[in-house]
């Protein structure tokens, strides 16, 4: 359910309005975890501007916490891109962010008062914005710390690049998360609101990614890239690795539901598959942060990248904070690993001989990082179409 006015305004629930369900699949309907997940969570609005999305409008959807360093070339870059609406959804900020954004003209700012630890990576709190504001249209899920890309998206926008997935039968697109990093970490350099993110942190790792099949949307399992590399240099022991094996081979019979659980995230880097644009259908959900969606979709022949800026000057006083809160998955074990990393040594190089800097979208197809399809490279060549056309809802 949504509510509005500002907290200091209404001070607890006004005006509720009626609660949209999220269907659970069949297949999903036994497990109370994805259960939780399906239950849409209280929206409070935050500011007070009518929200009159066109239907042919792309409308981006965020998680915010203490992001004032990062906001204003996400915005600038998305803005570049097409997006028509921003939907931000604040955690608590108070480094100026809610106020920033607030100031913009084509952002709303919700809030949601439940520990992020309970939202699934923000996914229960996404799906539920989007439910209510955002049905039916094309959308961009992310982080603040995240510019989407695709191919060719120097020249063609993402009214284009969704018409060319509408008439391809596609509903979504998945992406590949590429972290970026200056030369070094905890360096002299400082970087300022406002300037190119991609100009402070232009490297990314090129060839350093594993990939494997698994359960669920998207099926590709990547793992990899700069964190991996830089953070998870502690080789995985034995028990662990022939945990992993066994639940990796009753995956495709879901006979690994009847093992034992055990924690092996300490020795896993984090997941890069995402799924941050899709049409918003019926029943459509986020079940852990972006990487996982059910139903599953329909991704058509081109892939994104989601350019990732989490080392930035900042990095070390997030993974702190992320420490101390225990707010992420199994109360922060990835953030625990950097801030391990970081006790050893707060400074050090990033650059590997793999390192390749960014320049445009056409160097993450070159290293593989991105696919395109001949159908696509030809359609993109022609003018940009009139609107997306609209799905009954």
């Amino acid at each position: 359910m949504v509510q509005s006015g500002t907290p200091e305004e209404t001070g607890g629930p006004v005006a509720p309005a009626k609660a949209v369900p999220i269907p659970i699949p069949r297949q999903a309907r036994p497990t109370p975890s994805l259960r939780k997940r399906c239950t849409p969570p209280v929206i409070h609005r935050v500011d007070d501007r009518p929200i009159e999305i066109g239907r042919d409008e792309i409308v981006a959807v965020a998680k915010m916490r203490n992001e004032m360093l990062r906001l204003p070339d996400f915005l600038r870059h998305h803005r570049r891109l097409g997006v028509g609406r921003f939907l931000m959804i604040d955690d608590r900020s108070d480094d100026g962010s809610r106020e920033f954004m607030l100031a913009q003209p084509d952002t709303h700012v919700f809030e949601i008062r439940e520990p992020f630890a309970q939202s699934h990576g923000g996914a229960r709190w996404t799906s539920g914005v989007l439910d209510l504001f955002a049905p039916g249209r094309w959308t961009l899920a992310l982080d603040c710390d995240e510019l989407f890309v695709y191919p060719g998206c120097e020249n063609v926008d993402l009214r284009q690049l969704c018409r060319y997935l509408d008439d391809a039968g596609a509903d979504c697109m998945t992406a590949l998360m590429v972290d970026m990093y200056p030369f070094r970490l905890g360096g002299a350099e400082r970087y300022s609101a406002g300037d190119s993110l991609a100009a402070a942190c232009p490297h990314f790792d090129s060839d350093n990614y594993v990939r494997r099949r698994r359960r669920g949307f998207p099926a590709d399992d990547v793992r990899g890239g700069a964190r991996a590399r830089l953070f998870y240099d502690e080789p995985m022991p034995l028990h662990a690795r022939l945990y992993r094996g066994l639940m990796r081979l009753l995956e495709p019979s879901r006979l690994d539901r009847l093992m034992p659980p055990l924690d092996i995230t300490r020795w896993e880097p984090p997941l890069l598959s995402k799924v941050p644009l899709a049409r918003w259908l019926p029943g459509r959900r986020y079940l852990a942060s972006t990487h996982l969606m059910a139903p599953a979709g329909k991704p058509g022949d081109v892939t994104g990248a989601i350019l990732h800026f989490k080392l930035l000057h900042d990095f070390a006083d997030k993974v702190a904070a992320a420490v101390r809160e225990g707010n992420y998955w199994r109360q922060s074990t990835e953030y625990r690993r950097y801030a391990e990393r970081l006790a050893r040594d707060a400074s050090f190089e990033l650059v590997y001989p793999g390192s390749r800097i960014y320049r445009s979208s056409a160097d993450l197809v070159d290293c593989g990082l991105m696919r395109v399809s001949p159908r696509y490279t030809t359609a993109m060549q022609g003018p940009l179409p009139a609107a997306i056309p609209a799905v009954a809802v």
